[in-house]
């Protein structure tokens, strides 16, 4: 049959009407001289991504197979490499279709595509985010949030340091953003973002100043505003932490009875406060006292809801880094002193506490995603900083939280 071309050819026919009788049908594609209407996104594939971003502002993205599975109590793998004065601020599990909107301190919001963000190993440092949005000169990221179609949440709320404090419905930021962002919230000159969160409509909001006072109202008594406009008075800051210090708001989160409130001041003293001991008051007033300020303690450096398993990274001007654990601070009543939690030199302070965002942190957001990664390499042991020994007494004045406590208001 080789020798003859003639048989060669016959059975490639054969062969072909065959298949044509087996698998043949009408045509699935169509020809067509229209242009399809087609979407970089519509080209990528919808994966869950880990963003983790430093609070020296630098971002990168993982997918979240990347982080194998493990048991509870496991070391973890390291996530990040960063400076020994940098921490993972943000870390959360999103999808590549979605959208990261970064609140800077400026009032703006800015807007990215998880898939347009620069995807690294697992180690690797990040990309600076000044080298993906054009900030200017002393404009800083202070929020990041997730959003596919901006119905997450009803609302957002955003609090300044000059005590402003403002809702607007989410859905309003589902608009298109220019390259150079566009106003989330009317700042003056003289004040700065300090916080965004989302809300439901029905959330009791608290605020703390750096003089040590806290106030806790009702959401609804801010009322729904514009996008670009200023908001209204959320806690009266006019009065001096000293003479010639000014006062401002540090924080603004959403309170919840089952968490605690810790405060830290500039000195190194903190405690937790169960976040039932924060009356709701009126909105615009200075609220109540949640520390017990001295001149060696200074002014509050830092305030955040915490909960019994956290564990909080603490920093100073000077690049000194303590990790805790929440667990390991005591709980006292509202308007005591607190109890040293890091050991400060005189010409030192404490700039800011965070929770830790890195090792178990990465096997919680896989856990929470619901996703089995891969087994991937072996785990590399996680690196640790050596949490304090827990404090063998309370300072002077401080009183534990099922002792009775005085509680001036200052409204």
């Amino acid at each position: 049959m080789l020798g003859d071309e003639s048989k060669i050819f016959g059975v490639i026919r054969d062969e072909l009407i065959e298949i044509r009788e087996a698998h043949a049908d009408e045509r699935r594609t169509v020809i067509t001289d229209q242009e399809a209407d087609m979407k970089m996104e519509d080209l990528i594939a919808d994966r869950q991504m880990v963003i983790s971003i430093t609070n020296s502002g630098y971002i990168k993205s993982l997918p979240l197979d990347t982080y194998r599975s493990q048991r509870r109590g496991g070391v973890g793998i390291k996530g990040m490499e960063t400076k020994d004065d940098d921490y993972i601020e943000h870390l959360f599990v999103t999808s590549t279709h979605d959208y990261l909107l970064f609140f800077t301190n400026r009032g703006k919001v800015y807007r990215q595509k998880v898939y347009e963000l620069p995807e690294m190993q697992r180690t690797a440092k990040g990309r600076a985010l000044v080298n993906l949005l054009p900030l200017r000169d002393g404009e800083l990221v202070q929020a990041v949030i997730a959003t596919r179609d901006f119905k997450e949440a009803k609302y957002l709320a955003f609090a300044t340091k000059k005590g402003q404090v403002k809702k607007t419905e989410f859905l309003e930021y589902n608009t298109p953003i220019k390259a150079d962002g566009i106003i989330a919230i009317n700042i003056k000159d003289d004040d700065e973002l300090v916080a965004v969160r989302t809300t439901t409509g029905n959330d009791d909001i608290i605020m703390v100043s750096k003089s040590g006072q806290a106030v806790r109202f009702k959401e609804e008594e801010a009322r729904p505003m514009g996008r670009s406009t200023g908001g209204v008075r959320g806690m009266n800051v006019s009065r001096e932490i000293a003479k010639g210090e000014p006062n401002e708001v540090i924080a603004m989160e959403v309170a919840s009875d089952e968490c605690d409130l810790l405060v830290v001041t500039q000195g190194g003293y903190g405690k937790r406060t169960a976040m039932t001991e924060y009356p709701v008051k009126g909105r615009g007033t200075m609220g109540v006292q949640t520390i017990k300020l001295t001149d060696k303690k200074g002014g509050l450096a830092a305030a955040l809801i915490v909960r019994e398993g956290d564990e909080l990274l603490f920093m100073s001007q000077r690049g000194m880094v303590q990790r805790t654990s929440a667990s390991e601070i005591s709980q006292y009543k509202r308007a005591s002193q607190g109890v040293r939690v890091m050991n400060i030199k005189d010409d030192d302070q404490v700039s800011a506490v965070a929770p830790v965002m890195e090792g178990s942190s990465e096997d919680k957001v896989v856990d929470a995603a619901g996703e089995q990664a891969a087994d991937g390499e072996p785990a590399a042991e996680q690196p640790e900083l050596e949490a304090p020994a827990a404090e063998p007494a309370a300072e002077e004045g401080a009183e534990p939280a099922s002792e009775s406590d005085a509680e001036p208001d200052a409204e």
